[in-house]
């Protein structure tokens, strides 16, 4: 399978279709994905301190703990695999988180490249009546789309300031967005060969 020749960071508003989109990058490319999403769902299942910590923002709908998010993203560099490139599916979200993850790959001498899937607040709100676990009237539902505008938006600017990070329109049907990856990842791969 082939590679990128540099770890992905897939950003996007909440049910942008992030899941979705790295799951077609993962049947193409040689990608080991980091899914936050999946490791703190396990983790709110544990009865620790850890768990029970993330349980709790959870419900309010906040973010993660910068330092549970800390240690996840350190443990996933430290064991990454020297065949495959990485996918950050999710993650990082604050800017702190950011610089932390630029900073560990920089030290392991990974490239990066950061995508951010844009859906309109009616349209998150909409996709949200067809998910078992949310709801469109959810305080949780509200809390994630303004915590994406007020933090995340700080995160964006971080990557942008680097020339690391491209927007996709999340709109069009999965395969249209799919293509539209596929192109910005080889215009990427092209300019860092140059």
């Amino acid at each position: 399978m082939k590679r990128l020749d540099f770890d992905l960071i897939l950003l996007g508003d909440p049910t942008a279709g992030k899941d979705t989109q790295a799951a077609i990058l993962m049947k193409k490319y040689a990608l080991k994905p980091v899914e936050s999403g999946k490791h703190w769902r396990a983790l709110a299942k544990k009865n620790n301190f850890d768990g029970q910590w993330l349980r709790k923002t959870m419900s309010l709908g906040y973010p993660t703990p910068v330092a549970l998010m800390k240690k996840f993203l350190t443990d996933n560099i430290r064991k990454a695999p020297i065949n495959k490139d990485l996918i950050f599916v999710g993650n990082p979200r604050l800017k702190p988180e950011a610089q932390l993850l630029t900073k560990l790959l920089k030290q392991k001498h990974h490239d990066f490249f950061v995508l951010y899937l844009k859906i309109p607040v009616r349209e998150i709100l909409k996709r949200t009546k067809v998910r078992p676990r949310l709801k469109t009237e959810d305080k949780g539902v509200r809390n994630r789309i303004n915590y994406t505008k007020n933090q995340v938006s700080k995160t964006v600017a971080y990557f942008q300031s680097l020339n690391k990070l491209k927007f996709i329109d999340s709109m069009p049907p999965i395969p249209r967005v799919a293509a539209n990856i596929e192109k910005i990842l080889h215009d990427y791969q092209r300019s860092a060969r140059n």
